[in-house]
Formats: structure tokens, sequence, C-alpha cells
């Protein structure tokens, strides 16, 4: 028989986005409420640019990622249902930061 063990986070859980540099290894913690003017746009540690590919950004995306995330935690209360997030096993155990 095979056992399999699942690990979920509710929205409240959430409360801020990190962001680490691929380049140095520095990283940004963003609350979800938190305006992102341009903190995306470069690493603050290298200057290597984070958002930004092919002439564009995807700044937007996120920024409206973690708008959405905030609004969701403002309304679940008042939800006939809770919602969870399931994470990777390996997170629990360490596996990663």
């Amino acid at each position: 028989m095979t056992s399999q063990t699942k690990h979920y986070i509710e929205l409240s859980d959430i409360l801020s986005v990190r962001c680490d540099c691929k380049e140095c290894g520095a990283s940004l913690s963003l609350p979800l409420a938190s305006n992102l003017a341009d903190a995306l746009f470069k690493c603050p540690k290298c200057g290597k640019s984070w958002v930004r590919f092919q002439g564009g950004t995807y700044e937007l995306t996120i920024a409206t990622f973690m708008k959405s995330l905030e609004d969701l935690k403002g309304l679940l209360p008042n939800a006939g249902f809770n919602l969870h997030f399931e994470i990777a096993a390996d997170l629990v155990s360490g596996g990663r930061d």
C-alpha cells in the first residue's frame, strides 16, 4: 500500500512574496499589499534586470496576481468555503528556502 501526505496553507498564511536574484542571490521580500513601483525592474544589489524582456515587462502580471491574492483575503471570510493551496512536500521537510 502506498501512503501520501499532502500539505496545504490557507490564503491568510501568505504574507508576502520573495524574489531571489538568479545572478547574485540577493532577496527582496514584498508584502502582498505593497505598491511595486519599479521594485521588480532590477535587483537592488547587482542591478540585473528582473522583469524586462524583449522590450516589455511582466511587472503588471505580478502586481495583478499580488492584488488578487490580497482581494481574496478580504472576500473569503464571507464565502461558504475555505480556500487552501497545496505546497510541495519538500518545502515542509526543509528541501527549499
